[in-house]
């Protein structure tokens, strides 16, 4: 059986299933116009340089943008939402999602760019799947932590693939389809990741410039035609969303990634500029570190998230779009969200009665750290200090240069704004609350969460996975290692001549689909 049509579980639910509609929308009438064109340059401006190029290990915007262009993974996620046909041609598992069969695309070729032309690679086989998968784990890549590592990988043949697993995996696909879970060829030298790129992807990485841009060429053997459109793409580093958008109306580049809320009317209202938005899961949040102090006080993280005006960052940070956070990743439109287990909503006299209880009878003095590197977080942060104010908490807010925030404020100062794009409950979950995961922010560590966690891995019907998430979610409001302020939309900025710029359900462009109406 192909496993696109017989998942074990429920793939397009609440805000997913409402993305897709909508894409099928936005790509209907963009197919209702004149034919496409192939050809030219994509100027893409991004916020700030790269970080690798190596897929595992991708960090930031660019980091991804790079992966998802430049590599192929098994299964591909489309603007509605479906699955379909990656370097996987299909897949089929046995009852309980323990085994998966891929099987996979013949004559798929590795490239890379050296001494000024392309370099085709080795043919892409079972082989590489076992090293690339293989290698998540060995780097201790942020993915690791969604990704259940297979008891074994058995290579049936050249092109067929089995993954086993010591119990259920349901949600394996959407693991797989994530820019971390890229194919590299098997023999690879690993150092040179650095420096190029080495994928089956619809683009090839020419250059870069440490600083300014990273280019592109079209991959010309690409195996999923007609695509790319262009023949070139460019990403052009301009770390200020004022810069990036006086570019884009001038025409120095094409298109914004990750528009900030503050861009958008004067995009909105210029003649040659267009702003594309669509509903994510994709969120704004402050992370603590919860093993330090004042942190470590629950109470003290509970004051934090009663005296959160969610409602005033929607409007201050955000112009009005989005909806509140309810300090956990699943979205009010998700059938397992439960409505029993919420935060209190803003209540500066509540937050002074638990900083009392958590010994700070006089209020506290804090440090938030934010950035640039993610979209209205800088925005946020200033809407929450007027917020906590009349709590008793006082906010100092440093903003740290949007390069190296990642590496450098994130998981290393106590208390930090985050942007995250939108995951499924169970990668939402647990990518940041698994005890010990790359990517758990504020080093939560709960035995329950991690039990429920692996109990998920396993929920098929919709039932199970109310009660699992439910009670995850239960846990984590009660907890507060995090505060979920509110969800944003993906916002794009555009050329009004770049045409079938849809956003994606990670808050990504499919730049293979990408054309130029000149």
């Amino acid at each position: 059986m192909e496993q696109r049509n017989m998942r074990p579980r429920f793939v397009m639910r609440g805000i997913w299933y409402t993305f897709g509609l909508l894409m099928i929308l936005v790509l209907g009438i963009t197919a209702c116009g004149d034919s496409t064109k192939s050809g030219g340059t994509l100027k893409v401006g991004m916020l700030s340089d790269h970080v690798t190029f190596d897929p595992p290990l991708v960090l930031g915007m660019p980091d991804i943008y790079t992966a998802v262009h430049a590599y192929d993974v098994l299964v591909f996620r489309n603007p509605d939402m479906t699955l379909s046909p990656g370097l996987a041609e299909s897949w089929e598992t046995n009852d309980d999602a323990s085994h998966w069969t891929f099987n996979l695309r013949k004559g798929v070729h590795f490239n890379s760019y050296e001494n000024g032309q392309i370099v085709q690679g080795k043919e892409f086989k079972a082989e590489d799947v076992v090293f690339s998968i293989n290698r998540i784990f060995e780097v201790e890549s942020p993915i690791a932590g969604t990704l259940v590592k297979p008891e074994a990988m058995i290579v049936i043949d050249d092109y067929t693939i089995r993954m086993e697993f010591d119990g259920p995996n349901a949600p394996l696909l959407d693991a797989l389809v994530k820019y971390a879970s890229q194919m590299t060829p098997s023999d690879v030298d690993t150092d040179l990741f650095q420096a190029r790129t080495f994928g089956s992807g619809p683009f090839i990485a020419t250059e870069h410039v440490i600083g300014e841009r990273t280019s592109f060429v079209k991959n010309p053997n690409y195996w999923n035609k007609p695509y790319p459109m262009v023949d070139e793409m460019i990403f052009v580093f301009l770390p200020s969303p004022e810069a990036r958008a006086e570019a884009l109306k001038a025409g120095i580049i094409d298109v914004i990634a990750d528009l900030d809320a503050t861009s958008i009317p004067g995009l909105e209202s210029h003649a040659d500029t267009a702003v594309l938005e669509a509903p994510s899961g994709g969120y704004m949040n402050l992370a603590m570190n919860i093993t330090q102090a004042p942190f470590d006080n629950k109470k003290l993280r509970q004051a934090i998230q009663a005296a959160t005006d969610r409602k005033a960052v929607i409007q201050g940070a955000q112009f009005g779009k989005g909806s509140i956070g309810y300090d956990h990743p699943v979205v009010p439109t998700d059938p397992v969200f439960n409505e029993a287990c919420v935060p209190p909503d803003y209540d500066p006299e509540l937050a002074k009665s638990l900083l009392k209880e958590a010994g700070y009878p006089d209020g506290i003095d804090l440090t938030l750290h934010t950035s640039t590197a993610g979209a209205s977080m800088v925005e946020m942060a200033t809407v929450l200090k007027e917020s906590f104010r009349p709590a008793g908490i006082n906010l100092e807010i440093v903003v740290m240069p949007e390069d190296g925030y990642w590496a450098e404020g994130w998981m290393v100062k106590p208390f930090v704004t985050v942007w995250w794009g939108g995951r499924p409950p169970y990668e939402g979950f647990s990518v940041v609350y698994r005890g010990g995961g790359s990517w758990n922010e504020t080093f939560y560590a709960n035995d329950r969460v991690d039990a429920l966690l692996d109990e998920a891995l396993g929920a098929a019907s919709l039932e199970d996975q109310k009660r699992i998430y439910g009670e995850l979610q239960c846990i984590v409001v009660d907890e507060v290692p995090r505060v979920v302020v509110a969800f944003r939309p993906v916002t794009l900025g555009v050329r009004t001549d770049v045409q079938d710029a849809v956003p994606m359900w990670d808050a990504t462009i499919d730049m293979r689909r990408v054309w130029l109406d000149r």
